[in-house]
């Protein structure tokens, strides 16, 4: 309340006054609004340095933020005013503080026109179009901007056809700009859906380093940029993916080392029908990991048809709840045995990627039938300590992939799906992870050789393909 007072701000939200505590009902109510609040607002303000308890005002060392005059003998009055600073000061001030681990603080930070940060050592503040604090009020100086911030203050270019550099693009992205706070705010649109999406990704990223107290929160604490998003786009949302031309290529984010970003082993939601479900299992947002969303810089060739995507959720919750959901997909499907090629001593895999394949396919020769090979694989969720083979489907989706981390080219990129019983006794599909296939295992599992005369597309082409339900 003092803080708006110095302000002059006559009215302020505080989450926890705001929303009746223990309700239920108040709280599905008033949680979707949560992006208007922010967007709506004058000014976000922040105990970065505190918990929840101990508010904006901690005790601090006054001479971190003072100016210092110290000798100079090349000035005739003998010595001129410093700041000592470092400089990553403003990712150790802000960006790795506690606060900045919550999953509710990303949206509050990216929503709101400015943010006034009450950090450990000195205030910061940002805006649309400055970033500042106590030691640099009229701005962080040049020298002081490293990667990080120099992705920020680049912001601008992402909405200019004209000025797009995909590298520079890429690093903006990464940091989750303030220009987004510009964007949502003006409720502009864009013509060029593909670097939203990019840095929609990388915002998903960020988000799922993030804690959320409940689970169940995973879709609604990210829902306010998710409208931004929408509103600029016109696009369809699925339960944290887009409905358009690239849904196929987006489907491809994985879990690195199947972990958590605390690195406890990674989980996945309830499956559809339980209670606790909330959202498919296309969707990151159906586990608590931490996941890569390796954005396709380059895509041959898409070999899926999304037929129909069926998004069931409660009234006035079109960002956030999912009741069901489900996607009908067109391809072509092959099945093989999952197998683990080492485990350490705590019966995990020692590493991504230790898995062996075993394709049941139906090659014309017998050897090819049940070809063995070790592709690239990152699975969701670890696997059963107890369990050294599992019955999988191969999904390929698309050709010659490579997203934006530069690596080399991906022959064959697809998902890794298990199979289930609905209660209706249809069979469906869950996802599991992604796989990776070279040139010679991409051929293996279209059942020719590499040496034959056909691309892998056309090899693709010949196989049968099939509908499936993926939930």
């Amino acid at each position: 309340m003092e803080i708006a007072r110095w302000m002059g701000v006559d009215y302020i939200w505080i989450d926890a006054l705001c929303i009746i505590q223990n309700s239920r009902d108040d709280w599905l109510a008033e949680s979707t609004k949560m992006g208007d609040i922010y967007t709506n607002s004058f000014c976000n303000i922040a105990a970065t340095s505190a918990d929840p308890q101990q508010g904006c005002f901690t005790e601090r060392l006054v001479y971190m933020v003072e100016p210092y005059p110290l000798p100079n003998p090349q000035l005739q009055d003998g010595e001129k005013t410093y700041v000592i600073g470092y400089d990553d000061f403003w990712s150790n001030s802000l960006s790795d503080t506690a606060l900045h681990t919550r999953g509710w603080v990303l949206q509050e930070r990216l929503l709101s026109p400015r943010t006034i940060h009450f950090g450990q050592e000195q205030i910061f503040w940002e805006c649309r179009c400055e970033m500042a604090c106590e030691a640099y009020p009229d701005g962080i100086p040049e020298q002081f901007h490293n990667r990080k911030m120099h992705a920020w203050r680049q912001a601008d270019k992402i909405l200019d056809p004209a000025q797009k550099q995909p590298s520079e693009l890429s690093l903006l992205s990464k940091y989750l700009p303030r220009f987004l706070s510009n964007w949502f705010t003006t409720g502009s649109k864009v013509d060029d859906s593909y670097w939203v999406y990019e840095v929609w990704s990388r915002i998903v990223e960020a988000y799922m380093e993030c804690k959320l107290t409940y689970g169940e929160d995973k879709l609604v604490a990210i829902s306010g940029i998710a409208q931004k998003v929408a509103e600029a786009t016109d696009e369809r949302y699925l339960a944290g993916l887009w409905d358009n031309a690239m849904l196929p290529q987006s489907l491809l984010w994985c879990v690195l080392g199947r972990r958590q970003a605390d690195g406890t082993p990674s989980l996945r939601s309830a499956s559809a029908g339980d209670p606790d479900y909330r959202a498919p299992s296309w969707s990151w947002a159906s586990l608590e990991a931490k996941v890569i969303w390796n954005w396709p810089a380059k895509c041959e060739q898409v070999v899926i048809d999304v037929l129909s995507t069926d998004i069931e959720q409660p009234e006035g919750s079109r960002m956030a709840k999912v009741s069901y959901a489900q996607m009908k997909i067109r391809g072509v499907l092959v099945e093989a045995c999952l197998q683990v090629a080492s485990r350490d001593m705590d019966g995990e895999p020692e590493e991504d990627g230790l898995y062996t394949l075993v394709l049941n396919s139906h090659a014309d020769s017998e050897d090819m039938r049940h070809y063995s090979m070790d592709p690239t694989i990152y699975l969701d969720t670890p696997m059963m300590p107890d369990s050294d083979c599992m019955d999988v489907f191969l999904l390929p989706i698309c050709t010659q992939w490579q997203g934006r981390s530069g690596v080399e080219a991906t022959a064959l990129a697809g998902l890794l799906l298990r199979k289930v019983i609905s209660t209706t006794g249809g069979t469906m599909y869950e996802r599991m992870g992604i796989f990776g296939l070279d040139h010679d295992q991409a051929h293996a599992l279209c059942g020719s050789r590499p040496d034959e005369p056909w691309s892998i597309e056309n090899a693709l082409g010949r196989m049968r393909r099939e509908d499936l339900c993926l939930i």
